[in-house]
């Protein structure tokens, strides 16, 4: 429930927040791989909500941002559960 009052109470537009300038100049030197339809609704998102002025590489960086703030905490306690000390 928290995560959702996180992101109701955000003030700013998701164009705002997602489909901005983004500080990568270029394309990182990794490969991945996204479903078809993920790709084809991504790529329409950027064109006609950001006017197509940001790269689909800087709106999945700025996605997955957000997605670390959001869940950081959430994804670190699980990992240290999965991760213990041998000692």
């Amino acid at each position: 429930m928290e995560k959702n009052n996180k992101r109701q109470s955000g003030k700013r537009s998701y164009g705002s927040q997602f489909l901005k300038k983004h500080s990568m100049n270029r394309r990182g030197d990794k490969t991945i791989y996204v479903r078809q339809e993920y790709h084809e609704r991504l790529t329409r998102i950027v064109q006609i909500i950001g006017g197509g002025d940001i790269p689909l590489y800087a709106y999945l960086d700025n996605i997955l941002k957000h997605h670390f703030e959001l869940f950081g905490e959430d994804i670190i306690k699980d990992f240290d559960k999965m991760n213990k000390p041998l000692f």
